[in-house]
C-alpha cells in the first residue's frame, strides 16, 4: 500500500511513479479459486438440468455452496494481496512492496542499476503490461516484475531517475573543485590588483643630471685658438689679442 511504502522513504526521498502487477496477472494465483467456482456453477447447472432430488440434491447443494464460498474467498484473498502491492520508483531507488498483513519489501538502489530488459507480448501491448527484468552493474538480476502494469512508463521513469541521480552526484563532486578554482582565480586577481596599485604609488625617479664637463686647460685653449687662426676663421691680430688675454688669466 502507498502509505506503508511512504513510511520506508528516507529524508529527501520521494516517489516519482507507482504501479502494481496487472490485474490479469492474478488469474494464475487465483486458479484454484476460479476452478472451484467453475465446478460449483457446473454442479448447480447439473442439479437443475438433471432435476436431482432428495438426499443427493441436498448433498450436491451443500457441496456446490462450499465450493462456491471457498473459491470466492480464494479469489478475494488473491486480489486483496494484489491491491496491497506497490511497485514504486523514487528519486533514490525502486521499491517492491508485497503482502496484505505480513509485509515484504525489496529495493534496488538506482546507482547499482545498469539496465532494464522489458519484454512485451502482443497481448501485453494491447492491455499495457510487460515483464521487466532489472539488471545491476554486474549483469545480475536485481528483481523481476512479471506482468507489470504500465511497464514502459515504469522503466522510463526509473532510467530518468537514475540519470538525474548520476547528474546530482557529478555536481556534488565537481562543485568543490569549481569553487576552489574560482577562489584561486579571485586570489590571483587581487594579487595583480595589489601589484598594480603598488607600482602606481611608487615615486617616479628624477632624471639623472648631465655630467659637468671639466674646464679646459690653457694649453687646450691656445691650441683651439691656433686652429681657428690656421683655418682663417680669425686674423693673426685677433689670435695675438686672444692669446694675450688667455695668458693674462694664468
Amino acid at each position: 500500500m502507498a502509505r506503508y511504502t511512504d513510511s520506508l522513504l528516507v529524508e529527501g526521498e520521494h516517489v516519482l511513479y507507482r504501479t502494481r502487477q496487472h490485474p490479469l496477472g492474478r488469474i494464475t494465483g487465483a486458479k484454484w479459486g476460479i476452478l472451484m467456482v467453475g465446478i460449483a456453477i457446473a454442479l448447480l447447472l447439473a442439479i437443475f438440468i438433471a432435476n436431482v432430488g432428495g438426499t443427493a440434491r441436498d448433498l450436491l447443494g451443500w457441496l456446490t455452496l462450499a465450493l462456491l464460498v471457498v473459491g470466492a474467498l480464494n479469489i478475494i484473498w488473491v486480489y486483496l494481496r494484489w491491491w496491497a502491492e506497490d511497485y514504486a520508483v523514487t528519486n533514490r531507488r525502486i521499491l517492491k512492496v508485497e503482502g496484505l498483513f505480513n509485509k515484504r519489501s525489496a529495493d534496488s538502489s538506482l546507482e547499482k542499476i545498469n539496465d532494464a530488459i522489458l519484454e512485451q507480448s502482443v497481448f501485453g501491448r494491447m492491455f499495457d503490461w510487460g515483464n521487466l527484468k532489472v539488471l545491476t552493474a554486474a549483469e545480475e538480476t536485481a528483481d523481476d516484475y512479471l506482468m507489470l502494469h504500465h511497464a514502459p512508463t515504469f522503466k522510463k521513469t526509473m532510467l530518468l531517475a537514475k540519470q538525474d541521480l548520476e547528474d546530482e552526484l557529478a555536481r556534488r563532486i565537481t562543485a568543490p573543485l569549481e569553487a576552489l578554482n574560482a577562489h584561486e582565480v579571485e586570489q590571483d586577481r587581487r594579487a595583480d590588483a595589489a601589484a598594480a596599485a603598488s607600482q602606481a604609488a611608487a615615486p617616479v625617479a628624477a632624471p639623472a643630471a648631465p655630467p659637468v664637463a671639466a674646464p679646459k686647460t690653457t694649453e687646450e685653449k691656445l691650441r683651439e685658438l691656433a686652429a681657428l687662426r690656421d683655418a682663417g676663421l680669425i686674423t693673426p691680430e685677433d689670435f695675438e689679442a686672444k692669446k694675450t688675454a688667455i695668458l693674462a688669466t694664468m
